[in-house]
């Protein structure tokens, strides 16, 4: 028996995106494209997933990406050389700082947070202004 939502329109027939799965594959084919390790050690986690900074970079990077796509198909012939300089480039820088990244913790080899004592990323602690606090 078909089932119906609400609005009386058959459930299960819509072609459902797999936004997740769609970021997923970018990730993975832009890494292995332009981020390979050489002679000098590539800071990495191999759990890059449990870093929210760098899953909101990679998302923003996605989405930057894809937006620089479509303009080069509005007739926007630079975008995605934008994209590199603008983006790309400065996310990168940040990702993959060794002192000051967020994987300067980590190990390709040892794991998630194995130059830590405690193994937890803590959330830097931060207390709400009083309401008299002029903003």
């Amino acid at each position: 028996m078909a089932e119906y939502d609400d609005h009386g329109s058959p459930v299960g027939d819509e072609e459902t995106i797999d936004v997740r799965q769609m970021f997923l594959d970018w990730l993975t084919n832009h890494l292995s494209t332009v981020e390979v390790i050489g002679t000098k050690p590539t800071p990495w986690c191999t759990q890059w997933w449990l870093h929210p900074e760098v899953v909101a970079r990679f998302k923003a990077l996605w989405q930057a990406s894809m937006q620089a796509d479509a303009s080069v198909m509005d007739g926007d012939a630079g975008a995605v050389s934008s994209w590199w300089i603008n983006h790309w480039d400065r996310h990168a820088a940040t990702i993959f700082d060794s002192t000051n990244g967020p994987f300067r913790d980590c190990d390709a080899d040892q794991g998630h947070l194995h130059r830590r004592k405690d193994k937890l990323a803590g959330v830097i602690p931060i207390t709400l202004p009083t309401e008299d606090m002029p903003l």
